[in-house]
């Protein structure tokens, strides 16, 4: 165990192995120590540190004041601290291991590049290097300087990698606040400012996003004499097209606070529900797969590779006896240098396959191995030469294979009877897979570019299902997220495109998902039951299938099979859409879990327009209506918005029209929700 924990990023901190803080002298002593600490485990010659600290001094007197000041940092370190300090009459030193260093601890994890360790070191940036110690000496300062430019700058370094993570994942919240910080850094990057106003749209703010144009617009055009780029207009039109007609004509828009409190710790609820939720399922073995890396000859998108991954892992979550991580979970690892042992752990799996492609012609080879996550022990590997046509053909194989060194072998017409359709046309799939990863994007072009991606797809094969279930799927969230009509008042559309699939491909398992869906808005609740229960049939590992199903289940009248559907995808999904949290924490508010949903939400308190009145809701039950303040005001500016754009009739209130988002089946469960609404302070 290591005797000191020196924090140099932000204020010098020091505090003995027990945690009791240590106090020093002077600031010379603090600036020896933290000197000291970066350099553990080498030797310092008492010349430069006497010149680094007392540079102004005569040699003799500057070596003179080291020595009171190794004497006094000896006074105030604890025994076992003391014994680690390496001294002789010519240098100076601390043990190696005898520190935990903020700094090491930063790099380190700045090095793996995971989601997960980008978090822990952001957290563990409390500040600028040796924030305040700028009073030691010009040399001292000079090396602190170098010091921390370069911090500063792998800090920068690390949240660009940390908000695309979020812009992919879809968690909204943590990447607002990532980037209210980049910016607070440079306010000149524009593309960080879309970012943030495609962020705000997301979550209805228009009067904050808005307002963010006009700042960026008004620092480019103060500090660099210029105007915004042309996607930076855009973005602004697309604004300007969602805001009530109200606003428009009375120019009284003012900016939503949505002061929701859990609002600056969403990035750390997010990793305590990972956490709670990550621990293995011993009964049967987990699996994630991760993307397959294109050759460098391979002339492809990467989306070939993440839609390779995303079908083998579909295909293997068919079957009860495996656990598999949702893909776009595992898609986090792709360009993350962390070992099979360090995502194994980070996922809660026991295997991982790989994959890599390459283009030889109008042909590919692929390859793919099954390792054993802790050891990387290879459990199976194979290559193969096909096709663009026969892509299907190989990920079936790859899936049996998988399942029969991991479960053992499976019935063929059991393998069969589970099995989609493939598609019959390869630059259908391929159009399809464009579709299916523009959709990952939270932003309303993209759900355009997907739309034309899955129409041109049926026009190549007309009787691609899958294809019908990603328009089924745009159209939702075109619906309600970017029109901000929720599914109750759904198009008719959705409906007929996800019965469409379902007549295409009975197994498909996702289109059945978006058929129950519909169904339970249109309150056909034994349809919509039927629909969903053979979707987790179909498929029990899709997390996305998964949280759909566990708040449609809460409203169906069976909160518990809810309940079960959610913590199974808060399992499969470590890093998931804000929708996730809304959806389940629905599910656990509906089972009487009051706080678990609460924690749940915790990490996309505004997930939709509906999470802070279950939010609330759940507060005012706990007894706790004056948590529940914010979260109220925040409904009723999504409530008005509404009304001004006339979605729902001017008389609804907005109780009836919370009811009408959350239509449950059994009065008695409806009459749970309003008292939880009334006790919040909903009129």
């Amino acid at each position: 165990m290591s005797a000191l924990q020196v924090s140099l990023l932000g204020e010098f901190a020091c505090h003995a192995a027990e945690g009791r803080r240590l106090g020093f002298p002077t600031r010379k002593v603090e600036a020896l120590l933290a000197y000291l600490a970066m350099g553990a485990g080498r030797w310092h010659l008492r010349s430069k540190l006497a010149g680094l600290l007392w540079e102004d001094m005569p040699e003799s007197q500057a070596r003179a004041n080291l020595r009171k000041a190794l004497s006094r940092l000896q006074q105030a370190l604890p025994l076992e601290a003391r014994e680690c300090l390496m001294i002789n009459s010519r240098e100076i030193g601390l043990e190696a291991g005898a520190a935990v260093v903020d700094v090491e601890a930063f790099e380190r994890w700045l090095a793996d590049g995971t989601p997960e360790t980008l978090e822990q070191a952001l957290a563990l940036y409390r500040g600028p290097f040796l924030e305040g110690m700028n009073d030691a000496g010009e040399a001292f300062e000079d090396w602190l300087m170098a010091h921390r430019l370069h911090l500063d700058e792998a800090l920068q370094q690390l949240m660009h990698r940390l908000l695309a993570h979020y812009v992919v994942t879809g968690a909204i919240d943590p990447g607002i606040q990532l980037a209210l910080r980049l910016l607070a850094i440079d306010p000149l990057d524009e593309g960080v400012q879309r970012t943030l106003i495609r962020f705000y749209l997301y979550q209805d703010r228009i009067g904050t996003a808005l307002e963010q144009y006009r700042r960026c617009r008004q620092r480019l055009a103060d500090e660099l004499g210029v105007a915004p780029a042309p996607e930076t207009e855009r973005l602004k039109a697309e604004l300007l097209a969602l805001l009530p007609s109200e606003a428009e004509t009375t120019n009284d828009l003012v900016r939503e606070r949505d002061d929701l409190p859990e609002r600056s710790t969403v990035i750390e609820a997010a990793a305590a529900t990972r956490a709670r939720h990550r621990a293995t399922d011993a009964a049967y073995p987990a699996l994630a797969v991760l993307a397959f890396r294109p050759d460098e000859t391979a002339g492809l998108h990467c989306h070939l590779g993440v839609g390779l991954a995303e079908d083998i892992a579909t295909e293997l979550g068919r079957f009860r006896e495996l656990v598999v991580i949702a893909p776009a979970s595992a898609l986090a690892y792709r360009d993350a240098p962390a070992t099979p042992a360090q995502i194994g752990i980070e996922l809660g799996v026991d295997y991982l396959l790989e994959g890599q492609f390459r283009r030889r012609g109008d042909a590919l080879r692929l390859t793919a191995r099954l390792l054993q996550a802790a050891s990387a022990r290879q459990v199976w590997a194979e290559r193969y030469d096909c096709g663009f046509d026969e892509i299907v053909a190989v990920q079936d194989d790859i899936a049996s294979q998988i399942v029969g060194n991991l479960i053992g072998r499976i019935e063929d017409d059991r393998l069969e009877a589970m099995r989609r359709k493939p598609p019959q046309d390869w630059h259908a799939y391929d159009l399809w897979l464009r579709g299916w990863s523009a959709l990952r994007r939270p932003d309303l072009a993209a759900i355009h570019e997907a739309r034309r991606y899955f129409q041109q797809a049926l026009a190549r094969d007309p009787r691609f299902a899958r294809a019908y279930v990603g328009l089924a799927l745009a159209h939702l969230n075109e619906w309600a997220c970017f029109s901000w009509n929720h599914w109750a008042f759904l198009r008719q559309e959705t409906l007929e495109f996800a019965r469409q699939a379902v007549a295409l491909d009975e197994h498909d398992h996702r289109a059945h998902c978006m058929l129950g869906l519909a169904e339970l808005y249109s309150r056909r609740y034994d349809s919509a039951n039927r629909e969903l229960s053979l979707a987790l049939t179909l498929n029990p590992n899709d997390a996305d299938v998964l949280a759909h199903a566990s708040f449609a289940l809460a409203l169906i009248g069976e909160p518990a099979r809810g309940v079960e559907a959610a913590r199974k995808a808060l399992r499969l999904a470590p890093y998931r859409p804000e929708w996730h949290a809304g959806m389940t924490g629905i599910a656990f508010f509906s089972a009487r879990h009051y706080q678990e949903a609460i924690d749940i939400m915790a990490s996309a308190p505004q997930a939709f327009c509906n999470t802070p009145a279950v939010i609330a809701a759940a507060h005012a039950h706990l007894g706790q209506p004056e948590r529940a303040v914010s979260h109220r005001d925040t409904v009723y500016r999504h409530y008005r918005y509404q009304l001004a754009r006339g979605a729902f009739p001017k008389h609804m209130s907005c109780l009836d029209w919370l009811l009408a988002l959350d239509p449950y089946r059994h009065d008695a469960d409806r009459t749970h929700y309003l008292d939880g609404l009334r006790r919040a302070g909903f009129a």
